[in-house]
């Protein structure tokens, strides 16, 4: 945890404005060093006969991760939590080529009065202009806290193009401890909803969790909107789930856990596919899961942020679907994930996630979410979007069932936007 604390007088004020100073003049140095040196390697494969690249970004993740704590340090009254700091290995999957980088996941305590998606674009403005990448930012969860998650990284040559690798993943909380309010981060003014336009596109939603109870499942059902729901092996109501969704007409689909970043956060214990196990007992686990669900149609992850990250389990995963005729929809619970392309090159249909809707249980939050999902179906002719079976966003889609309806989207299975 760091925290900076500022002296009131006069002089003082100079001596930290002056360090204010150096730190943006280093931080612009750092970025200027990081951007040449990163244009020296290549992660792109210009000779098909040539063996798979070992790539070490190590280095500039680390200056990354630097120019980050200069950043975040100019702000003496937030908290900084490191919880996660590790080298990891990732496949590109366009060139075999194998990327080692530094990765951490920060915590960051921020006043009350600080908006969270304000703080978000302050850091977007602050990272960029140090020459790193703001890969995505959206509204998450720290714990029980609404949160925003930053996602910064940087970016090097793939071929004749660019591809992005995440060094810092940022989650902004509030913290009610910290007074001194930031006056130049300034609440984001919420765009008006354009409920009287009439939307082009379509648009699935996929309703993940699915198996604890059955009355969030059956509210959802009610709207008479085409959701495809992804149902949790071995829950209390996962087979009744099943039933109710089939006999209904819906897509009913396994929501199959799959190891996240962090063992500590793993939500399903032994249900879930690790990356540690061996071939044969993740196609048999993934096997006694879909035993256990005769007739769903497909398959997306719950959780996965690790596995769907990794090229040998996703080929063990989809091996088994291939086999069985089902899709793969990609959660897309890690911007690193390769599911979506392993699948593509296996001849497995797929597709993956576009948007969150309820990372926020405020149900106006959640209708905001709806309607970007609208701009996105709209934008690329088809979206994905997933929700998942609580109680507020049932509310919010019973609440605004007809609203949607009446906006122009066309609402559609999931099994209607696979590739």
């Amino acid at each position: 945890m760091v925290r900076r604390k500022r002296k009131n007088s006069s002089g003082s004020k100079y001596i930290v404005l002056a360090l204010l100073a150096v730190i943006a003049l280093l931080a612009v140095a750092c970025g200027m060093f990081y951007a040449n040196d990163r244009s020296k390697k290549d992660v792109g494969d210009s000779d098909n006969k040539a063996p798979a690249k070992e790539i070490s970004l190590l280095n500039e993740s680390i200056e990354a991760q630097r120019l980050v704590d200069n950043i975040l340090l100019q702000k003496d009254n937030w908290q900084l939590i490191e919880n996660d700091h590790s080298k990891k290995s990732i496949e590109v999957e366009e060139s075999g080529a194998k990327v080692e980088i530094n990765q951490r996941n920060l915590a960051v305590g921020i006043p009350n009065s600080t908006s969270l998606t304000g703080a978000g674009e302050w850091l977007k403005e602050k990272v960029e202009y140090a020459g790193l990448v703001f890969i995505s930012g959206s509204m998450s969860k720290y714990k029980k806290w609404d949160a925003y998650k930053a996602e910064i990284g940087i970016k090097v040559q793939a071929g004749s193009g660019s591809k992005s690798f995440v060094s810092d993943t940022v989650i902004f909380f509030h913290n009610g401890n910290l007074k001194k309010q930031d006056k130049d981060i300034k609440d984001l003014p919420e765009k008006p909803l354009a409920e009287n336009k009439h939307y082009k596109g379509k648009l699935a939603v996929v309703i993940d969790d699915c198996g604890a109870d059955m009355s969030a499942v059956r509210g959802l059902l009610n709207t008479g909107l085409p959701f495809s729901f992804a149902i949790l092996p071995e829950k209390n109501f996962s087979s009744d789930v099943l039933e109710m969704v089939r006999s209904n007409g819906n897509v009913a689909m396994l929501h199959l856990p799959m190891e996240p970043l962090s063992k500590s956060a793993m939500s399903e214990g032994s249900r879930t596919v690790l990356v540690s196990q061996s071939t044969s007992q993740q196609q048999a686990l993934v096997t006694k899961h879909l035993n256990g669900l005769a007739g769903v149609a497909g398959v997306n992850n719950h959780q996965g942020s690790r596995a769907t990250a990794d090229k040998k389990t996703m080929q063990a995963v989809l091996q088994t679907l291939k086999r069985k005729g089902l899709f793969f929809v990609d959660s897309r619970t890690n911007s690193a994930s390769v599911a979506r392309d392993v699948a593509k090159q296996m001849g497995v249909p797929t597709a993956r996630n576009d948007i969150f809707l309820d990372n926020s249980s405020n149900v106006e939050d959640i209708r905001r979410q709806v309607y970007k999902a609208f701009d996105m179906a709209e934008k690329n002719g088809s979206a994905i979007a997933i929700c998942h079976a609580r109680t507020n966003t049932v509310k919010c889609w019973q609440q605004y069932a007809d609203e949607f309806k009446k906006s122009g989207i066309t609402f559609v299975p999931v099994t209607e936007l696979l590739y």
